[in-house]
C-alpha cells in the first residue's frame, strides 16, 4: 500500500472525536452525528504494526435525548491511488425530466495527492440498477470523456451532461418499485485504471407548489409523515441496518411515506434504505444554533463548526433521491430574536 492515499472514514462517533496514529495527532470532529474523513497517509509506518487511537467524550447534558456514545456507526479504512475522486466528490442533478428523456448533469471533484502534475482521462457511464442494486446489462448513457490536467497537490472539478432515454423514475410510496441508477466514474492514468467511483442516484422531479402542494414527477402526493430520531429504541444508539429497515417496514404498513430525521444527520445506511423503499426525507442537521437548549449541547461549538458541519452534511447526502428538503434548525431559540435570528438563518440558507 505504500504510495497510496490511506483514509479513515468515520460515519459517526459520539462525540468530540480525536484521532491519533502512532502517537501523532491526526485530527478530529466534535459533532457526533456527522460523518468525516481523516488522512492517515503522513502518519503511517510500513512493514510494522500501526496503532490507531480514538478518544471520545460524551458529556452529560449534551442533548435533549439519548444520543448514544462511543463508536456507534461504521468506520472504514479507505485506500486510493494518489489521483482519485474526492470524498463525496460527485454531484448528480436532473434538471430536465420527461417520459422520453432525462438530462443528468454530473460534477466530479478530482484530487492529486502526488508531487507531480498528472494528465487524467475521466470516463463515466450510467447503469440501471435492479432491486438488488446490481447493474443491469450495458450502460444506458455515457458522458463525454474528459482529459484533465491535474496539478500536483491540487483539486479540479469537472462537469458534464448525459441523456438517459426513456428513464425509469424514482417514485415515492405507495409506488411498488423505486428505480435507481449508478454513475460509474473511472480515472485512467497513462492508459491504466487509477480509480473507480460509483454514485448511486435516482431520476425524479420534486416541486413544492403553494396552491397545489407537493408534486413528485408531476403528480400530487399527499404527505403522510413522521419525525424519527436516530436511536433504535431498546437496541440503543448503535446503528443496525436490519433494525432500521424493520422500523421503515412498520412505518410503510401504517401508510407513512415521509420522514423528518430529527434532529441530526442519520447513519448513511438509513438514506440508502429510504432510497430503496420510497420514503421522502427531510434531512435535518441541528437542534440548536447559538442559543443552547441544554448546558453542553451544540451551541458551545456552533460558531466554529456550523459551516464545516453543514457543508459535510450536504455533500454526503445530496445525491439521495429520497432527500427532498434540507432542515438546518429545529425550534431554535433564534426564532425569537427577530432580525438577528433571520440574519443567521440567511447565512445557513446561503450555504445550502
Amino acid at each position: 500500500d505504500k504510495g497510496k492515499s490511506i483514509y479513515l472514514d468515520i460515519d459517526g462517533a459520539m462525540s468530540y472525536a480525536i484521532v491519533w496514529l502512532n502517537g501523532k495527532l491526526v485530527g478530529g470532529w466534535p459533532y457526533g452525528y456527522n460523518s468525516f474523513r481523516l488522512d492517515l497517509t503522513p502518519y503511517l509506518k510500513y512493514g510494522v504494526d500501526n496503532q490507531l487511537a480514538i478518544r471520545l467524550d460524551n458529556p452529560p447534558n449534551s442533548s435533549r435525548w439519548y444520543p448514544g456514545a462511543g463508536i456507534y456507526r461504521n468506520i472504514w479504512l479507505t485506500k486510493a491511488a494518489p489521483v482519485h475522486v474526492a470524498h463525496w466528490g460527485t454531484f448528480v442533478y436532473t434538471p430536465e425530466v420527461s417520459a422520453a428523456s432525462a438530462k443528468v448533469d454530473l460534477a466530479i471533484q478530482l484530487e492529486n495527492h502526488s508531487n507531480i502534475s498528472q494528465n487524467i482521462n475521466a470516463v463515466t457511464e450510467i447503469f440501471l440498477l435492479d432491486k438488488n442494486l446490481e447493474k443491469t446489462g450495458r450502460p444506458v448513457a455515457a458522458y463525454p470523456n474528459k482529459n484533465v490536467h491535474l496539478p500536483a497537490q491540487q483539486k479540479v472539478t469537472i462537469s458534464s451532461s448525459a441523456t438517459v432515454r426513456q428513464p425509469l423514475l424514482w417514485q415515492p410510496l405507495p409506488a411498488p418499485q423505486q428505480h435507481l441508477y449508478t454513475a460509474v466514474t473511472r480515472l485512467y492514468l497513462n492508459g491504466k485504471l487509477a480509480d473507480e467511483y460509483e454514485t448511486r442516484f435516482g431520476i425524479r422531479t420534486v416541486k413544492f407548489d403553494a396552491l397545489k402542494g407537493v408534486l413528485v414527477n408531476g403528480k400530487l402526493l399527499r404527505i403522510q409523515g413522521v419525525n424519527q430520531h436516530h436511536d433504535l429504541g431498546a437496541l440503543g444508539g448503535a446503528f443496525n441496518t436490519r433494525a432500521a429497515e424493520r422500523q421503515l417496514e412498520m412505518l410503510k404498513e401504517m401508510g407513512c411515506n415521509a420522514i423528518r430525521l430529527a434532529h441530526n444527520p442519520p447513519a448513511p445506511e438509513l438514506l440508502d434504505l429510504t432510497d430503496r423503499m420510497g420514503f421522502l426525507v427531510i434531512d435535518e442537521i441541528f437542534d440548536c444554533w447559538e442559543r443552547g437548549k441544554t448546558p453542553l449541547d451544540f451551541h458551545l461549538i456552533f460558531p466554529d463548526w456550523h459551516e464545516p458541519d453543514l457543508r459535510a452534511f450536504i455533500r454526503r447526502d445530496r445525491n439521495h433521491p429520497s432527500v427532498v428538503a434540507w432542515s438546518f434548525g429545529n425550534e431554535v431559540g433564534e426564532q425569537y430574536t427577530a432580525e438577528a435570528g433571520a440574519a443567521l438563518a440567511g447565512q445557513l440558507h446561503n450555504m445550502v
